[in-house]
């Protein structure tokens, strides 16, 4: 019988390309600028956050999806569960903004959530902007065109005083 040896380090996975890993690592760095960070050793440490072990074998979309989970997760629990719902990244994110998140560096998104200074979360929380009201369907008022508007202004000025609450335009 025939056997195979193999060396215990090696990967059976086929390894991707160097610029697959530089587009998913770009990836990254571009979704944590949009949170303030400019500083290249801080966008190093959260994309490795990020990725830890994985860094082969994501996908730019795979890591930019891991990236928005674990923020998302992280924001969660500095924001509470009153800011949670759909727009927490988006809310989060303009809320970190405010505040100056990124002037703490890198730390503040990798420290546990419950070791940050209660007066910044606080801070944060009160940053958070309000959400839109949701659409409801309603009636426009009726708009009225004025084709000639010194003409319409020199008629409400002539007419009599008696009929100055009807529109001149019905």
């Amino acid at each position: 019988m025939d056997s195979v040896t193999t060396h215990p380090f090696m990967s059976f996975a086929p390894a991707m390309p160097q610029d697959a890993r530089a587009d998913t690592r770009a990836a990254l760095v571009g979704f944590f600028q949009d949170f303030g960070f400019t500083g290249r050793g801080d966008l190093d440490r959260l994309a490795s956050w990020v990725l830890g072990t994985r860094e082969l074998a994501l996908s730019p979309e795979a890591a930019l999806a891991l990236a928005r989970w674990r923020v998302e997760g992280w924001l969660a629990a500095v924001l509470g569960p009153s800011h949670v719902g759909p727009a927490l990244l988006v809310r989060g994110r303009a809320a970190f903004v405010l505040v100056g998140g990124a002037r703490w560096g890198a730390d503040v998104l990798l420290r546990e959530p419950s070791t940050l200074p209660e007066a910044w979360r606080r801070a944060v929380c009160e940053a958070v902007p309000m959400s839109a009201p949701a659409e409801v369907p309603c009636q426009m008022r009726e708009q009225v065109l004025v084709l000639n508007p010194f003409m319409d202004m020199v008629r409400r000025w002539l007419r009599p005083a008696s009929r100055a609450d009807v529109s001149p335009s019905r």
